[in-house]
């Protein structure tokens, strides 16, 4: 997506002229449509992740195409837009004619780096919007996700500054079976069996959300079941929370 991903016909007519000519000829559809680059090295990959100029890049060991529909083998998507957010995956699926406005469907030991966190799943559905990733819904046994948190933030679930020394970073982690995050409003929703902990705090719900930006949290019981929320707070402080964070 270092390509302009606007529907010309031309243009994907060239790429099926390509992809006829096997896998082996990734390295000419880079040199020959500048549309749509794939890399099939490991090594071609890894450069074109750390050189993307455009505010969507990817590359991939294979690309298969057809009117409306791309799959793309060992994917790994950059976006640039709001700092660096790295995506790789086994598989990815764009089903639309602009993959650029469409969901990506991706399967296989996905992980997202962004500057702020990461997450990882079993599998993926990414929306783009204006060729920027606008959310994502992850389900894995369980999907994860951590998020670094500073002092200035304050406590997951405690108004209590002094559990930490101005400046000093923590790191929030999570956990259930889906977990979606809207990337625009900097909101992380923790679907079925979920944990959330700041390493001080720890919280078990059916349902937890997370709003990274102000650094709330609402956690609640599934309609219809008799299941609570529980919630720890542990006999730590200062540094110990950050980097003690338990795991049920």
């Amino acid at each position: 997506m270092c390509w302009r991903i606007e529907a010309r016909a031309h243009a994907f007519a060239a790429l099926l002229q390509i992809l006829a000519l096997g896998t082996a000829s990734a390295a000419a559809l880079a040199a020959t449509l500048d549309e749509a680059p794939v890399a099939g090295a490991a090594s071609a990959a890894s450069a074109d992740r750390e050189a993307c100029n455009e505010p969507l890049c990817y590359t991939a060991s294979r690309l298969e195409a057809e009117r409306n529909r791309m799959v793309l083998h060992d994917i790994n998507i950059v976006d640039t837009t709001r700092g660096i957010t790295r995506i790789n995956a086994d598989l990815a699926e764009a089903n639309g004619p602009d993959p650029g406005n469409c969901d990506w469907v991706l399967t296989g030991h996905v992980q997202v780096v962004t500057p702020q966190g990461k997450l990882s799943a079993d599998k993926a559905t990414v929306q783009f919007v204006n060729k920027r990733i606008a959310s994502m819904s992850a389900q894995g046994a369980p999907a994860e996700f951590e998020h670094s948190i500073d002092s200035a933030a304050q406590s997951l679930v405690q108004r209590d500054a002094g559990n930490r020394s101005h400046g000093e970073v923590g790191t929030a982690r999570g956990h259930a079976r889906e977990i979606d995050y809207d990337v625009e409003r900097d909101l992380v929703t923790l679907k079925g069996d979920s944990w959330l902990s700041d390493g001080c705090n720890e919280i078990n719900s059916q349902s937890i959300v997370y709003d990274i930006a102000n650094q709330k949290v609402r956690a609640e019981a599934a309609p219809g079941d008799d299941a609570q929320v529980h919630g720890t707070l542990h006999a730590r402080s200062g540094t110990q929370c950050g980097s003690a964070a338990g795991r049920p």
